[in-house]
Formats: structure tokens, C-alpha cells, sequence
């Protein structure tokens, strides 16, 4: 019985370890969705530069994390919101709907993914 302990203890600190995880990137999600909701809103509102300024501060706190989410999360999908909020700062300044829009749906669908991979779930585990 001694011998299982190890192996068990190893088991579940990985678990959680893993129900953190999700827990501090769905926070993470859920204060980005909501800037680029306030951005989204700027926009159709035609307050370019305040959509432009909330894009940046995204950037940045989405950069902040950067390293953080490297560990954590497939490097191509941080890699890929990445460059759409750059994209989505450059759209915002230049005042083009469509493309801030476009990409602006792009990112947010990102974000889920990224949060969706490191959810606790049936479907990851296996």
C-alpha cells in the first residue's frame, strides 16, 4: 500500500495543479472578452481612438501574460491571438470597421479557444 502513495500524491497534485491553471486563465479570458466587448462598442460608435486606446491596454495586459500562457497553452494559439490584437490596434487607428471587426471576432474566438484547451474536462483529458 506504501507504494502507491508516491505515484498517487504525484496524480493528484498534477490535478490541482490543472484546476488552477484553468481556473487563473478563465479570469484572464473573462477581463480580455470584456475589453474587446467595450472596443467592440467604441467602434460601432465610431470612437476610434477610444476603441484603439482599450485595444492597447489589452495588448499590453495580454503581453504581460505572455510567458505565462508560452507554458501553459499551445505556443501557435498565443502566438496567433497575439498577432491579431496588433492587428486589431493598427484597424483601430486607421478607423477601418470591417477589418477591426473581422479580426476583433477573430481574437475573441482565440481567446476562448485558449481557454477552452486548458479547461478540466472529459473531452481534454482523453
Amino acid at each position: 500500500m506504501r507504494g502507491y502513495r508516491l505515484p498517487v500524491g504525484v496524480l493528484a497534485a498534477l490535478l490541482i495543479c490543472s484546476v488552477w491553471n484553468a481556473h487563473i486563465l478563465a479570469g484572464h479570458s473573462r477581463r480580455l472578452l470584456a475589453q474587446l466587448d467595450r472596443a467592440e462598442q467604441c467602434a460601432r460608435a465610431q470612437a476610434w481612438t477610444e476603441a484603439a486606446d482599450i485595444m492597447e491596454a489589452g495588448y499590453r495586459d495580454w503581453h504581460a501574460r505572455r510567458t505565462y500562457l508560452h507554458i501553459v497553452s499551445r505556443h501557435d494559439a498565443a502566438n496567433g491571438a497575439d498577432t491579431l490584437y496588433r492587428h486589431c490596434v493598427l484597424y483601430a487607428r486607421a478607423g477601418d470597421t470591417l477589418a477591426f471587426l473581422a479580426d476583433l471576432q477573430a481574437l475573441r474566438e482565440q481567446i476562448e479557444t485558449l481557454t477552452e484547451m486548458e479547461q478540466f474536462s472529459i473531452g481534454n483529458v482523453l
